[in-house]
């Protein structure tokens, strides 16, 4: 409850999103001064550019959690508001040169053997209700999109979209991509580590690429730019170990075994 208060009400988290988009402009406008060709910037959706907080406060009190069938009525309703801060970005960046791509694993429909993308058309919907810019079927990359056959089962990564970006198959051009943002460390590198020590080290070994790209022998390495996110994420299944239940998910664990681990894994101080 408090985490979903704090994206809704405080004054901090809108400080924080306008900052890292100011960082985000900043980016792109220093990929302009080098002359970086056909500079682009690739933003996940949920969390980062749209805020889906009330669904997430409609599941408290209700002894529910993520499900995709609430999930996917939520898309459909095409309610989601913009973060602060996202689409004076987007929408300067197409506007001065640059393009916005945004790769998201939201699904394209909602029934998988339908022939209608009914999500992706509710999600380029909702965003072009709250004022973004170049948002079309080429430039909204859902789940599903540029897959990979690997060991005989499709591969959903992110990277084969972001890669599809970088060799024009998204829309027939080849783009440099400057920058990566997103409220999730998986929307930077899906290799970064499944348990949070893992992850913290990750972001420790990679530091230098939050909030700046990097050119090595002529290659950019996008720069990294964190969006809050308090409410959910692989943070949080990070805290999990759902074998000491003898689960396979953290999703088959019950609310009391994630709460049990979520006190277990707190630094605490008692006072005496």
């Amino acid at each position: 409850m408090l985490a979903v208060n704090w994206v809704q009400q405080s004054g901090e988290y809108r400080a924080l999103t306008y900052q890292a988009f100011n960082i985000a402009k900043l980016t792109f406008d220093t990929a302009k001064s080098k002359n970086i060709a056909r500079p682009a910037i690739i933003v996940d959706i949920d969390e980062t550019v749209l805020d889906n907080s009330p669904y997430q406060a409609g599941l408290l009190d209700t002894n529910n959690g993520f499900q995709l069938t609430t999930w996917n009525q939520w898309i459909k309703a095409e309610k989601a508001k913009s973060v602060p801060g996202a689409v004076e970005l987007v929408n300067y960046v197409n506007k001065n040169g640059g393009k916005v791509f945004f790769i998201s694993n939201r699904d394209e429909k909602s029934a998988k053997n339908s022939k209608i993308t009914d999500l992706e058309i509710a999600t380029i919907n909702n965003l072009k209700a709250v004022g973004f810019t170049g948002v079309n079927e080429q430039t909204v990359l859902l789940k599903g999109e540029f897959t990979k056959i690997i060991d005989g089962k499709e591969n959903t990564s992110k990277q084969w979209r972001v890669d599809a970006v970088k060799n024009g198959s998204a829309d027939g051009k080849r783009y440099t991509v400057i920058a990566l943002i997103g409220d999730n460390l998986n929307d930077f590198d899906e290799t970064i580590g499944k348990n949070n020590q893992q992850r913290r080290d990750h972001v420790d070994n990679n530091r230098k690429n939050y909030g700046m790209f990097n050119i090595t022998k002529g290659i950019v390495k996008p720069a990294y730019i964190a969006i809050p996110n308090p409410m959910y994420g692989n943070w949080e299944t990070g805290i999990y170990n759902p074998l000491a239940f003898k689960k396979q998910s953290s999703f088959d664990m019950s609310p009391g075994e994630r709460n049990q681990q979520r006190k277990e894994s707190l630094n605490r101080w008692l006072a005496k």
